[in-house]
């Protein structure tokens, strides 16, 4: 039979000072513990015929009779079978689970936008450019539809709301739109904010409309024999954009990653730019190394003397705050076409891609920096086709190569092959300057 305890009464209980634990009486296990001046409530159980104890709560926020009446409670809890300490583990769980449900219910795609971006700035911020197009995109095209929509409630059905309007008549910009939402759901999926990423490509497809064939257009290029005169204008211009277009084009890269290059990817001892794989078009080709010629590597340590502003990448506006776009190198191409025209020069143009008006294209950066390097590359009246092989050209351009010894095989011989081929495009490039190629 339990020893039967006097119990405690509210005056006992205040004038309680010496650290210990007192049985407090009228209900099994309940003690009152004292420790350098501050008094606690805990019940005392056996469960599953282990000894347990687990806390009521602080004297005098909870009362002796509050603590009576709460460890009652507890133990009717343990006559039915029920661990007390797990019930109120439970509990509070429930509860938090509940406050969370409450603040994601409350959680808007457009706050999930911001609460995206906020994350971004804090390791990888966005270039300012890209920042405001992508913020542009969402107020214009997302905003207004879904964007004061709690996003776990956001489905396939809306995705495909935003993306009608746009799909069959700008199908391109209605692809970087889903592109910009993509990004913000796959964040706060591996959040756990929600369960389903509604931007799935494939549904997505079976609920839009079929687009119309349309025929291939590629990116207008300049005859490879027209490259040097073009290289020799572009050396005449003095803005910032000229010369990262001009680096563009010596290191073939594309337009995104010569604009966004930073200078800790430039290997000055070995003459590299190594760019890495998350910033590559095809990123499970892994890292692009990229050989730089003489002109390319003398290009970068004028800019690097010639910067006022630090910034960590290359290539920015006058301000320093921004970057350039791919719109720019074209305003920079259209400008000097018109200055070559008006000096009796041909103009800049593919005669075999034709723009809306029939006309031949005005050669596009892409079509500068890496087809008309490809051609060049593969050129029977120079040679080349002899000189460089189809593999190292493509290496060059950071395109899939397959071969069960292509890692040891880039890692030494393609490397110096690719370092010599990027030597030869760039003396070829300024030919027109040494007196060749006219």
């Amino acid at each position: 039979m339990p020893k039967r305890v006097k119990p405690l009464t509210d005056i006992e209980v205040k004038k309680k000072t010496e650290d210990g634990m007192y049985a407090v009486g009228l209900v099994p296990g309940l003690n009152l513990y004292i420790r350098n001046g501050f008094k606690h409530w805990y019940l005392r159980y056996n469960y599953n015929k282990q000894s347990k104890s687990m806390s009521i709560g602080e004297y005098p926020l909870y009362s002796l009779k509050e603590a009576r009446e709460k460890a009652t409670e507890l133990r009717k809890l343990l006559n039915q079978g029920i661990d007390p300490q797990a019930y109120r583990d439970d509990e509070r769980r429930r509860h938090l689970e509940l406050i969370q449900n409450e603040i994601l219910n409350s959680l808007t795609f457009k706050k999930a936008v911001e609460q995206y971006i906020e994350f971004k700035d804090g390791y990888d911020p966005f270039p300012d450019r890209d920042r405001d197009m992508y913020l542009a995109r969402m107020r214009k095209y997302v905003y207004p539809r879904i964007g004061n929509k709690p996003i776990k409630k956001i489905t396939q059905d809306d995705i495909v709301q935003v993306l009608f309007p746009l799909w069959t008549e700008q199908h391109s910009l209605a692809k970087k739109v889903r592109q910009v939402i993509n990004k913000t759901f796959v964040w706060h999926k591996a959040k756990g904010n929600v369960e389903v990423n509604p931007v799935d490509n494939q549904v997505l497809l079976q609920l839009l409309p079929k687009l119309p064939e349309q025929e291939i257009n590629h990116h207008a290029m300049l005859p490879i024999e027209d490259m040097p005169r073009f290289m020799k204008l572009l050396r005449e211009q003095k803005a910032v954009s000229a010369r990262c277009l001009e680096f563009m084009i010596l290191t073939a890269s594309r337009s995104g990653n010569a604009r966004l290059a930073e200078w800790n990817e430039i290997h000055w001892d070995k003459k590299l730019w190594i760019i890495p794989a998350r910033k590559m078009k095809v990123s499970k080709n892994g890292d692009h190394v990229v050989p730089l010629s003489d002109q390319a590597f003398e290009l970068l340590e004028k800019v690097k003397a010639s910067t006022v502003h630090k910034n960590r990448y290359i290539f920015v506006s006058s301000s320093g705050r921004s970057n350039f776009s791919d719109g720019t190198f074209r305003s920079l191409i259209a400008r000097m076409n018109k200055k070559n025209i008006a000096n009796g020069g041909e103009p800049f143009t593919d005669e075999k891609e034709l723009d809306s008006q029939g006309n031949p294209s005005l050669a596009t950066p892409h079509g500068l920096a890496r087809a008309t390097f490809r051609t060049w590359a593969q050129n029977d009246e120079l040679g080349n086709d002899k000189r460089f092989s189809d593999r190292v050209a493509e290496l060059c351009l950071h395109h899939n190569v397959s071969d069960a010894y292509r890692g040891a095989y880039e890692r030494n011989e393609a490397l110096k092959s690719r370092t010599e081929m990027m030597q030869a495009w760039a003396d070829y490039c300024y030919g027109e300057e040494n007196g060749k190629n006219k």
